[in-house]
């Protein structure tokens, strides 16, 4: 049993650096999967902040080519944290980007079809709240479903107010109908669209961030902030508010979209995402 000992602890240490090395790895595809922005949308600032909770996260987003001036944009939290919420938010975004090469659908026909391919997978206690959204850069329009992701934030003219549309989230209930809205916006609106890892951020008393912290934030934002400006300033204010020392509570995951003038705008362009 002696000489075994050496064997044994190798063998566990050869598996442990395995299994990081296989860790490291998948969080480099996911990684992968997710785009860091796009550029040459006219009239739109867009920014993304994406923290995961452990090696691997169950937030995920996608940036979409949605026809002629118009840009897809979802925004998906599977229920639970780990490798399996990993692995199903990258079959959604498969599913997702198929879907929509094949067809751009308003909001909740978007939402009703990937409920449905959902469904058809069949794979028990697992669900997704998703935000899925279309912006019309010619018209300068925003229409919102939502499948029981947080409340949209919209910010105009230093008044910050929720959009209200819900949603039953995605891949549990197979008659689950989808509202839309449609916001007409404004140089200077900026949306903000974020899974609930920013609203549950919580500290050693067990406070979490909320909503209302997340609204006097953005009260104080000025017309000139940068999208990116904005993402940053929620991500180190989640920080603080956790403290140090606490490991994070779940995924965060935001989208921040600003309004900027573009009088010389080309619609025929399609977003360039990367």
């Amino acid at each position: 049993l002696h000489d075994a000992l050496p064997i044994f602890f190798e063998e566990s240490r050869e598996t442990q650096v395995r299994l990081q090395n296989d860790l490291d790895t998948a969080r480099e595809i996911q990684r992968q999967l997710l785009p860091t922005g796009a550029k040459e949308i006219p009239g739109l600032d867009l920014a993304t902040a994406y923290v995961p909770a452990r090696e691997l996260g169950g937030d995920f987003y996608d940036l979409l080519p949605y026809g002629v001036g118009r840009l897809g944009i979802a925004l998906g939290d599977v229920s639970g944290k780990g490798t399996a919420a990993a692995l199903y938010g990258a079959l959604a975004i498969g599913i997702l980007r198929e879907v929509v090469n094949e067809r751009q659908d308003s909001p909740s026909e978007m939402l009703d079809i990937l409920n449905t391919r959902l469904l058809a997978a069949r794979l028990d206690a697992r669900f997704i709240a998703m935000h899925f959204v279309v912006y019309d850069a010619a018209l300068r329009e925003l229409s919102i479903s939502n499948a029981g992701g947080t409340l949209p934030l919209l910010i105009r003219k230093g008044e910050v107010s929720e959009l209200n549309i819900t949603g039953v989230p995605l891949g549990l209930l197979p008659e689950a109908e989808y509202e839309e809205i449609t916001i007409a916006l404004l140089p200077g609106d900026v949306i903000v669209l974020a899974s609930d890892g920013i609203h549950e951020s919580m500290n050693k008393e067990l406070e979490e961030y909320g909503a209302d912290r997340l609204k006097a934030l953005l009260a104080e934002v000025v017309p000139l902030d940068p999208g990116y400006t904005i993402a940053q300033r929620i991500v180190k204010a989640t920080d603080e508010h956790a403290g140090i020392g606490l490991p994070p509570h779940d995924d965060r995951t935001l989208l921040i979209l600003r309004v900027i003038e573009d009088p010389i705008s080309d619609f025929s362009k399609l977003p360039i995402i990367y």
